[in-house]
């Protein structure tokens, strides 16, 4: 989405108004997030870079997490839980599960099988 952001040139009429937005979505950005990683990106340049420094920091896939969950869902037995509240819990991990890993997430066209295989075993 970012990638088709639309900059004009500095000597555009729309320029000002474009700066503003800009500053304005990245404050949104910065005042989400905790102080100190909003000190460590103080000097991006615009709403796309910070956007893209956070990505590149942020967006990895968790193996240590995921083996986790996968082990929480393996070892998850009802007890005494009744119904809804063992699928309520199993669900939930699912959704974090499915949330971390990369490969349900892209919106391509999969050839490798990855993504096929993720939904069966879901």
């Amino acid at each position: 989405m970012l990638d088709q952001v639309w900059k004009p040139n500095s000597d555009s009429t729309n320029y000002g108004q474009w700066e503003r937005c800009d500053d304005m979505v990245t404050s949104w950005i910065l005042n989400s997030l905790s102080k100190d990683i909003a000190d460590s990106l103080q000097y991006v340049n615009d709403a796309k870079e910070l956007w893209q420094e956070l990505e590149d920091r942020y967006d990895q896939t968790n193996g240590a997490k995921m083996y986790q969950l996968q082990k929480e869902i393996n070892d998850l037995i009802q007890v005494s839980l009744d119904v809804t509240g063992y699928y309520t819990k199993m669900k939930k991990l699912w959704e974090e599960l499915y949330t971390l890993n990369a490969n349900t997430q892209c919106n391509c066209l999969c050839i490798c099988g990855a993504k096929e295989n993720m939904h069966k075993a879901e």
